[in-house]
């Protein structure tokens, strides 16, 4: 009791000290100046938030004597050789804390342990300051800011906020670890859903109750995005090796959403209204479609695809998309994006009939409303139909054939009157918007260039946030992450 009296008297005796400063300054402030007495309420909350941090800190430590010897976290004993301060900067400004310092005791002749640094303070560890100088609450906004803005404009929002120096490369060293560790929880996730899964197959179960209600639709869709990487900082190719320029790598990117009742019409069934989309959640990977799969799927757990009722894959033909629904998502309705498939249509018109050709728009006009109407056998003899063009450069086969053979193989996916009759989405609208929202407006802006580890930390962070997760992820961590 006589503790806290104490630091309630010395957090008193601060905060009279500064509202007195406060009531002189505002003695010259001429009324309706609203936007100094604003920033002096301000400027004086935060100086004194300094010194309550300040005294919260270090009155523990006046109030308990430090020991004499302590057994280090490297297994030596260790000292007390006196008290040495530490600068720290936190949302309310930069404080300095002096706390007891200890060294290590090495007998004479023994080696050094794995991690030993000679010297350590509890202090740090107790706070969850070992990792670096500033706080978990400044690195938690910085990280934060740095998923939505350049590492520049982070900082500058950052100092516009708070009366302290901050820099792009700080902005870095303090979000990289975030978006690290994001990643990292991430993979738990992974395997955790994937070890329930075996033992669920292995272990019969009886239904749960009280389970959240069925979903009557879950809709993933899918796309792929290039991000431009440093030279050099990837694995390149023999071609890539042998000419200048940039090198790119494709970011997998998945969106999952919850059908809701819409308010759009559907243009191809009357009477029909076209699905909306509940919340969507996110999931963006630098990697192949193998290792981008399960990923997919542990979002897809997430937003209950187990409890789907029908379960909706939609991309724009991509062969990795489909071998990737078939293996996680096999009972799924598979639709290629109508838009995706038209442009394919008008590939085959400029090839046969040059760009911009009238008779190769009346063509690819009727051959689109074939396929708008679900009649792609018809498409199909259409394009055999046509006139034989020689193959493109370096290809063994024409563009007509080649695009023949696509819209075969998706024949069943272009089923679009059938799909619009359930109210069912056709395009990747969303997909595409996603490549957009999580990728291109904060990795894809002019001049930029990524290392792996900088573009994998941005999206793991990028996505936290879009996905409301973000809170969740420091509740867990009240330390700075390292």
């Amino acid at each position: 009791m006589e503790t806290n009296e104490t630091l309630k008297m010395a957090l008193l005796q601060e905060t009279e000290t500064a509202v007195f400063k406060m009531m002189e300054q505002l003695q010259s402030l001429p009324e309706g100046d609203l936007n100094t007495l604003e920033r002096t309420v301000l400027s004086t909350c935060l100086a004194v938030g300094q010194r309550w941090l300040e005294a919260v800190l270090q009155h523990p430590r006046a109030e308990n004597h430090p020991q004499a010897r302590r057994q280090g976290g490297c297994g030596h004993r260790q000292r007390l050789v006196g008290e040495r301060p530490k600068q720290l900067l936190t949302l309310m400004g930069k404080i300095t804390v002096r706390r007891p310092y200890y060294q290590c005791l090495l007998p004479e002749g023994a080696e050094e342990a794995s991690g030993c640094s000679h010297g350590q303070a509890p202090f740090d560890k107790v706070w969850g300051i070992e990792a670096g100088r500033s706080s978990p609450g400044v690195q938690q906004l910085v990280s934060y800011l740095a998923a939505s803005m350049t590492l520049e404009e982070a900082a500058t929002v950052f100092q516009s906020i708070f009366p302290l120096k901050m820099s792009a490369r700080q902005v870095q060293s303090l979000m990289q670890p975030v978006g690290e560790q994001l990643i990292l929880r991430e993979d738990e996730q992974k395997e955790c859903i994937f070890q329930e899964a075996t033992r669920k197959q292995t272990v019969s179960h009886p239904k749960e109750q009280g389970l959240p209600e069925d979903i009557r639709r879950l809709y993933i869709e899918l796309d792929g995005v290039l991000a431009r990487m440093r030279r050099g900082s990837v694995s390149m190719e023999k071609q890539e090796v042998e000419r200048d320029g940039d090198v790119y790598r494709e970011i997998k990117v998945g969106a999952v959403f919850e059908a809701a009742h819409g308010r759009e019409r559907s243009g191809l069934a009357q009477g029909v209204f076209v699905d909306g989309a509940c919340p969507i959640k996110y999931v963006a990977r630098r990697s192949s479609a193998e290792a981008f799969g399960p990923h997919l799927y542990t979002l897809a757990q997430a937003c209950g695809v187990e409890r789907a009722k029908q379960v909706v894959v939609l991309g724009d033909g991509a062969a990795w998309i489909w071998r990737l629904a078939a293996e996680h998502f096999p009972q799924a309705v598979q639709i290629v994006d109508l838009w995706h498939a038209r442009e394919h249509v008008w590939k085959v018109a400029n090839a046969v009939y040059g760009r911009g050709k009238p008779q190769g728009a009346l063509w690819a006009k009727h051959a689109c409303d074939l396929l708008s109407e679900g009649k792609v056998k018809h498409l199909i003899i259409e394009i055999e139909a046509l006139p034989v063009v020689p193959p493109e450069p370096g290809a063994s086969r024409s563009v007509a054939e080649i695009e023949a053979d696509y819209f075969r193989t998706n024949a069943l996916r272009m089923r679009y009157p059938h799909f619009r009759a359930q109210g069912m989405h056709i395009g990747s609208g969303i997909a595409e918007a996603a490549c957009k929202t999580v990728v291109s407006t904060r990795a894809k802006r002019a001049g930029m260039r990524w290392t792996p580890g900088g573009l994998d930390a941005v999206l793991a962070l990028r996505t936290a946030v879009l996905n409301g997760s973000y809170r969740d992820f420091w509740k867990e961590r009240p330390h700075l992450v390292a």
